[in-house]
């Protein structure tokens, strides 16, 4: 059972927050204390997170994460995905292209009781700096 509730909340992540941009939804699966690993570094902190994540819906708001894949086992949920959006936001301190991108990523999910303690999100940062 906790597989499936480990999965559900993964799932959440990506409708609620990510595509909906929800942030309520973020304080209710993101624990205080949360880790996350991407590539262009690490961030600690619901609340850091909250902000990357508002930072990149401002970049992208058209923003939608598709999940091919959803795979758990124990406490880890794996995600195979594919980003699409429009850059019509500043985005790291780069201007506004308009372009349309679509970049696939896999992140891995540390989900106890809920709650994601810690995500590793793997994707290729030059493709996306290419298209834009």
């Amino acid at each position: 059972m906790a597989i499936v509730k480990n999965k559900a909340t993964a799932r959440s992540y990506y409708e609620q927050v990510l595509n909906h941009g929800n942030m309520s939804a973020a304080d209710a699966i993101f624990a205080p204390d949360i880790q996350f690993h991407y590539p262009a570094g690490d961030l600690s902190g619901a609340d850091m997170v909250k902000d990357y994540l508002a930072a990149v819906r401002t970049a992208f708001p058209d923003i939608h994460f598709t999940v091919a894949d959803l795979v758990a086992e124990g406490n880890r949920v794996a995600a195979r995905w594919t980003l699409t959006g429009t850059q019509t936001g500043e985005l790291r301190g780069r201007a506004p292209t308009g372009q349309k991108v679509s970049v696939p990523g896999i992140t891995v999910f540390h989900v106890v009781n809920a709650k994601i303690h810690e995500m590793w999100i793997a994707f290729d940062p030059a493709r996306l700096m290419r298209v834009l």
